[in-house]
């Protein structure tokens, strides 16, 4: 019979890595017969091509989790965050997913996401000291819908 052995690995290399990962993947895709992901990924770039934001989300079961919004500090508050979040939401409706998550803290204005239709879910307090983690959530499609979001990248909707 095996031994078990159970320890801590502080610089554990990319295959131990991939293999708890992959274990635990695998082991969802017994549960729900689901083993579909989806990366969605939203860039903007000034003119010379350099990136100034974007917007990444991984989706699956039906839920889109912007795990990601960025913008660099010198195009913030002309919005682009916000224009490409729109964008990204549009990408995922259009691949099938209907509703979006995302967690934020209270000094990255949770209130932005408030008004583009996230709801609160849930609250971390002192998550960093002195500050909260929140939780939010948006349908971005509706379930029955048959109709599915068309914009694109670079496109405004009556900008």
């Amino acid at each position: 019979m095996n031994s078990i052995s159970i320890a801590v690995e502080h610089s554990p290399d990319q295959e131990t890595k991939s293999a708890v990962q992959a274990g635990l993947f695998e082991a969802n895709v017994q549960s729900t017969g689901d083993g579909n992901f989806d990366l969605v990924f939203v860039a903007a770039r000034d003119s010379n091509s350099k990136i100034i934001g974007g917007v990444v989300g991984e989706a699956y079961w039906g839920w889109v989790n912007f795990t990601t919004v960025w913008v660099h500090p010198e195009h913030r508050r002309k919005g682009l965050a916000s224009r490409m979040l729109k964008v990204a939401e549009s990408e995922a409706a259009r691949k099938g997913y209907t509703q979006a998550y995302l967690d934020t803290f209270s000094f990255q204005s949770p209130d932005f996401y408030l008004r583009l239709g996230y709801e609160v879910f849930g609250k971390l307090d002192n998550f960093p000291a002195g500050s909260t983690r929140v939780f939010m959530r948006k349908i971005i499609r509706d379930h029955g819908a048959n109709q599915i979001p068309t914009n694109t990248p670079g496109t405004e909707e009556n900008a």
